[in-house]
């Protein structure tokens, strides 16, 4: 009770907050960008229509709630987005899927997520691996065993599953592991593996 009492205190002062630093902005002439003005629209209209009804209670954290929401967003920036990105960071990306950074590490680790090593040395994860809720690629570890299995290239990796191929009717290899064509995308992981190891 009292940690409900004291949410929601702090969401109501959050609100003032939040208040006063739009007015700021306003002010500042900082607006929302139409995108930006968009979302919102776009969320305010589901909840209007009933999209969100017995899912939030008088209790519901709404800021960890909208936290997690827009880490759903893959917000970081890479040369490599035109071909593979846009990316999540492992905050991000834990916070999106609701597990720990930990459990992201693991999944890299046993490469149920394809992770990126970028210059700093941290991890970035390309969005293409995920459903629109957050589900992983189905199949990854299998695909990256046979294209890579020492893990000595995974951007090379991910490029493979992120170009479109006539094998593939015209889409990505992770296009058609999600729509469940797996076979035909092992065969064609296998064949490439085969052909990178002949041309080495």
């Amino acid at each position: 009770m009292e940690s409900t009492l004291h949410r929601s205190a702090t969401r109501g002062a959050s609100a003032q907050r939040s208040g006063a630093t739009a007015d700021a902005d306003r002010r500042a002439g900082r607006g929302l960008s139409a995108t930006e003005t968009a979302l919102v629209e776009a969320v305010t209209d589901l909840v209007r229509q009933g999209r969100a009804d017995g899912a939030l209670s008088d209790s519901a954290d709404v800021d960890a709630l909208a936290e997690r929401m827009l880490a759903a967003l893959p917000a970081v920036k890479h040369e490599a987005d035109a071909l593979i990105g846009p990316f999540y960071d492992t905050t991000s990306l834990a916070t999106w899927r609701g597990v720990s950074r930990q459990a992201i590490h693991k999944a890299s680790q046993k490469r149920d997520l394809l992770g990126l090593k970028i210059g700093d040395g941290t991890r970035i994860f390309p969005s293409f691996q995920f459903g629109a809720s957050g589900a992983p690629l189905p199949h990854l570890r299998e695909v990256l065993d046979l294209l890579d299995r020492d893990g000595i290239d995974p951007w090379g990796s991910a490029l493979w599953l992120n170009t479109v191929a006539d094998e593939f009717g015209g889409t990505t290899a992770a296009h058609a592991l999600r729509d469940g064509r797996v076979q035909p995308v092992l065969a064609a992981a296998r064949r490439a593996a085969n052909a990178w190891h002949a041309d080495a």
